[in-house]
This record gives structure tokens, sequence and C-alpha cells, in this order.
């Protein structure tokens, strides 16, 4: 008589009781909402068969939630894949079957409940435990051709893993030291023990250090999740195993920075976070000016004990011992500059400036310290707060600096990229740079979302979506990492789908402005222009009458029949503004919300002259599907450069 089927069903390294709705990963509770756990329930009765978007309304919502069906699918899939670590393009679990519906592609194996009665035979020769029953071992291969034999669909898997980024899951069937898993691990920010808030940025320098040395150990087997990321865990309460979860990582490294006596402490230990168990600590005591030849013992410490774990025998981990000058004071500067850079705002990057300018005062030789100096000009033309025609060209000739001096340093090669693409419209030199980053720093976040920009102003938003996706898997709790599958779905007109990346982004960040507005264009795109008012009234209560923020706003109050309150926004910007017009690209989008097309390409002409970046959107941007007809508008996409 066969044993009675328990509620839990499996996959990957992920457990599903179908009777309580908790969902586990190598034994960690992961929060799923009930929409997405309904969903995932219905899809694993059923592995390797199309569930229809018919048969998930009638299961998930009620007849009279129908209108927003689509909408709340779209956002259920969605949370479904981020607890999964899926993506839409590879799929791993769950694929798309697009206008028709979706289905569980992975093996499915359900635990029968063991026999009261005590076992006999074989089974009690291995301790009672019973083999797992796959339930759907075959059906999913079936739906799937065959085109290339055996050997093609080997390597197309592998692409496919490798592009999904291949997260931790797969350890728990492949253990650490098998020699045939990737698995991911973060840095989290040094405590600051020395009781002065002005060498917090020692801690968050060694931070970021040991992320960019660590990623460079073994690409293809071992993955470092991003600064940003890892400091939203910046003085947590949170175990080990909780941020485990939280980040999908099997390691996480802890650390601690101390000062006394003009000598600095710092304790690191590695910790595997399943377990929460400490695998390794050590700690590390040197003079307080030798900062760098510190942080280079820690790193390569840290790098062999990962490839013992690796089982990776002959190893040699490339530990970059010229990242950084070797002049303490210049690796000082650079340290205070990249940390006030972080913070993002225009006092911040002032700050940033006269720390890296400083470092290359002291080290004329320092690249990095040359490649922040070109990214801090970037932001500062883009924001508007110096004139893009003065920014933009210091940037690129600090850019060109730091690849004259390191060529193989991956975030000048991202700079000069940046720029080569937003002022000069170099397409084709830009996209050479930002896959040469790529090549150096494969886990570099800032290129794969950069380069997934970049593919989305040509058009090529499947490859953009790729790049976004592995973008969020090095930086999953980056909301600018996940608004930007949001922005790309935006061009590529699939809006119901870039709501739900929205949701998923203000979800992890109530505030955060800049994904607010894009919702507003959003709503503008689906004909929802009032509530699309609503948004952009609370970005600019957010963020202030900034030029960024009060277009867009003059633009979905015009897009809602509201002219005179638009007009009245305009005059308003151009008197407290100089230059007279600070955003040429935005204003004329607004004239041309406003039906005045004649002005609108005025504007045009003006951003073409200030070389404003945003004319990089001209093919993608819906807001001008009503001028594609025009051929001014195809004359203004032939200067720019882009594809047609």
């Amino acid at each position: 008589m066969s044993a009675p089927l328990n509620p839990v069903v499996r996959f990957g390294a992920f457990e599903l009781d179908m009777r309580t709705g908790e969902l586990r990963k190598s034994g960690i509770r992961i929060s799923l909402p009930d929409q997405p756990f309904q969903l995932l329930k219905t899809l694993v009765e059923r592995p390797g068969e199309l569930v229809t978007r018919d048969e998930l309304r009638q299961r998930l919502w009620s007849a009279e939630t129908f209108v927003d069906f689509e909408h709340g699918l779209n956002a259920a899939v969605r949370r479904l894949r981020d607890a999964l670590g899926d993506s839409a393009d590879v799929p791993r679990f769950v694929e798309t079957l697009p206008r028709r519906g979706y289905r569980f592609i992975a093996p499915v194996v359900r635990q029968p409940v063991a026999e009261e009665t005590p076992p006999s035979g074989p089974a009690a020769e291995s301790n009672g435990e019973a083999s797992p029953t796959p339930i759907a071992t075959r059906a999913w291969r079936l739906t799937r051709p065959l085109a290339f034999g055996i050997a093609a669909f080997t390597l197309v898997a592998a692409a496919a893993l490798w592009a999904s980024g291949y997260r931790l899951w797969s350890s728990a069937t492949n253990p650490v030291g098998s020699g045939s898993s990737r698995f991911m691990l973060a840095v989290l920010p040094f405590a600051n023990l020395t009781g002065d808030a002005d060498q917090e940025y020692i801690g968050d320098g060694m931070t970021e250090e040991l992320i960019a040395q660590l990623g460079k150990v073994d690409p293809s087997r071992f993955g470092v999740i991003a600064r940003t990321s890892a400091m939203q865990f910046k003085k947590t309460t949170k175990r080990a195993g909780e941020i485990g979860s939280d980040l999908g990582v099997s390691h996480v490294v802890e650390g601690s920075v101390r000062t006394t006596g003009g000598r600095i402490r710092i304790a690191v230990q590695l910790i595997e976070t399943r377990s929460e168990s400490q695998l390794w600590a050590e700690q590390y005591e040197r003079d307080s000016k030798n900062l760098l030849a510190l942080q280079r013992d820690i790193g390569e410490a840290i790098a062999r004990q990962i490839t013992n774990r690796l089982g990776i025998p002959h190893a040699n981990p490339t530990i970059e011992t010229r990242r950084h000058s070797t002049v303490a004071e210049a690796y000082e500067h650079y340290l205070r500059g990249h940390y006030h850079w972080l913070q993002d705002t225009t006092d911040g990057l002032h700050k940033a400036m006269d720390h890296f300018r400083r470092a290359i005062e002291l080290d004329s030789s320092y690249a990095l310290a040359y490649s922040g100096l070109a990214d801090t000009y970037t932001l500062l033309g883009s924001y508007g707060v110096l004139p893009m025609r003065e920014a933009y060209p210091l940037g690129r000739a600090a850019a060109l600096k730091a690849l004259e001096l390191d060529d193989t340093l991956g975030e000048a090669h991202n700079s000069f990229a940046a720029i080569s693409a937003d002022f000069y419209w170099e397409w084709a030199e830009a996209e050479r740079h930002f896959k040469r980053a790529i090549d150096l720093s494969p886990n570099y976040e800032t290129a794969h979302r950069f380069y997934s920009f970049y593919l989305a102003y040509m058009g090529r938003h499947a490859e953009a979506l790729t790049f976004a996706d592995r973008a969020r898997r090095v930086n999953p709790v980056s909301p600018f990492a996940l608004m930007n599958a949001a922005t790309i779905h935006y061009f590529a007109r699939r809006y119901d789908e870039a709501i739900a990346d929205i949701e998923a982004t203000l979800d992890l960040s109530p505030d955060f402005a800049p994904v607010i507005i894009l919702l507003g264009r959003v709503y503008v795109a689906k004909g929802m222009p009032d509530r699309a008012v609503d948004e952009l009234e609370r970005a600019e209560r957010l963020m202030g009458p900034r030029p960024d923020v009060t277009t867009p706003h003059a633009w979905v109050l015009a897009r809602a029949g509201r002219q005179r309150q638009a007009r009245a926004m305009l005059d308003e910007l151009r008197r407290n503004s100089k230059p007279k017009d600070p955003a040429p690209f935005r204003i004329a989008m607004v004239h041309m919300a406003l039906g005045e097309t004649d002005r609108a390409f005025e504007g045009f002409e003006k951003a073409i002259e200030a070389r404003d970046w945003q004319m990089a959107l001209l093919n993608v941007e819906p807001a001008f599907d009503g001028l594609r007809s025009d051929p001014r508008f195809a004359a203004l996409v032939e200067r720019v450069g882009l594809p047609r």
C-alpha cells in the first residue's frame, strides 16, 4: 500500500507547504503574499502544463475584480519571480507563454509521508527515508524542441543559467567544494567602532574594495552582491540567516574597524548563512598609515578561504595590488571622495570632486581617482548643477586619463562609455566600452545597469532586460536596479509589467521619487493622466521644485487638460532658473503636450545644441509616438545617430 502524499513539495532548493502557505529556501522562510502563493500553488499542482490566464483569473480573483485582473496578475507573477530569484527572459521555474498563460518548468518532487509501522528491508537500511517521487520529470521537457540535439541543449541551458545569475539555490544540491555550483557572497558594511563618525569612510572603503577584489576571484562560479544592497544592512540587527535569505547568498563577510594610538585594527569573519556558523575569523593590526596593505592582506586571506571551499586546488586568485595608490594620503582622499559621491546629493558631489582632485594631486598616476572624478562630472552635468557642455568634456578627459593609466579598470571603461553615449552620441564606441567594463568587472552592477539602458535606447529590449536582470541579481535591494526593468518595459510598451516592476520598487522604497515620476509617465501612456498628476504631485513633495521634477509635472498637467497650470509652471521654472531653459528636452515635451508642435521642435533643437542626454530617448519614448510621422522628427533621430 502506497504512503499518503505529504502537502510539502520541493523544487530546486525550495520547499512549499501547500497547506500552510509557507515557502522556504534551504530551510529559510521566504515571505510570499497570498496571491503570489496561490499562483505558485496552482502552477506546481500542474507542473509542465499550461495554466491559462483565464484559469488563473477564476482561481485567484473574483468576478468583481476582473477590471484589475491584468495588472494584478502581472504584479503577482513579478513578486513570485522575485521570491524565487527567477527571470522572465531566462526562466528556471515560471515560463511565460505570451497571451496564453504560464507553465511551471522545473522538476517537482512530493515527499510521501512515512508509514507508522517500522520499515523493513532496504528501507530500514536507509533509516526509513523514502525516495522522493518525481511528478513532472518528463512533461516539461517534452514541451521544448530539441532542434540541436542533447549537446546543444546542454550548452543553451548552461548559458541560461549564467544569464540568470545562477543564484545560490543550486548549492543545496551541489555543495560548495564539489566544483559544480556557483554561489553568492555578501560583504556586509564594516562596523565603525572608532567612536568617531569622521572615520566612517574607512569601514565603507574596506567594504567597497573587498567587493571589488573578491568579485574577480572566479566570476563564473562565484558572485558578490553589490555594495548598495549590502549597505542596506549597515548597523542591522538581523541575523546572518535572515540576511542570507534577503540577499540570496550562502556566505557573508562581517567586519569591524577600531583605531587607537595611530594603529588600526580590523576584525573579519566568514559566515555560512544557512547554519549561521563561523567558517573563518581573523584580526589584523597595522599602522593607520598603511591602510592599503592591510586591506590587501584581508582580501587575499578571504580569497584563499573561498577558493578552498570552491574546491579549486590550483586557483590563483588575482587580487589587484595596484588598483589603489600607494600614497596613503591619496588613498584616503579617494575613499572620502567615493563616500561622498555615493550620497548622491549636490553637496556630496562637490565634496567628492574636491577629494578626487586632491587624490590626483598627491598621486598623478591614480587611475581610479580619475574615474571617480569623471563620474562626478557626469552626475553634476546630468542633474543640471553644471552646464552639460562644461561637465561632460571635463568628465571625458578624466575618463580618458584613467584608461591611459590603467586599461584594465572596469570602472574607467564604464565611465567613458556613459559619457560617449550620453553626450557625444558615439553609440558604437559606447557599446564597446560597456562590454569591456563588464568583462573586466562582472560583479560591477553599475556597468550592467548602464549597458541595459544603452540597449534599450537602441530598441534591443530583450537584451536590455537580460542585463537589467543581472544588475538586479547583483544588487537585489537597490531601487535603481529594480526601476531599471520598469523603465525598459515602459519603453517596450509593456505597461502592466512596468507597473508591476514599479510596485516592487515602491515596496522596497516607498518614497523613491524617480520611480514615482516613471509611474506617472506609465499612467499617461495608459490613458490615465489624472492618476499621473497625483503621482507627480507626490514626487514634487518629496524632491522639491527641481527642473527634473517640475517639467514632467507640467507635462502630465498638460496631458490631463490642465493647460493653464502647465504654462504657469513652465513660466515659473524659467524665471527661477539659469540658464533660461534649464532642461530643453523636457520643456520641449511640455510644449508637445500643450499641442504647440513648432515650439516643441524649437526645444528639441536647443536640446541638440546643449547635447542633452535625453535625446537618446527619441526612438523609444512613447510620448513621441504622435510625432514619428513628422519629417522633422526623423531628421532629429538621424542627427543623434540612433538606428532607424
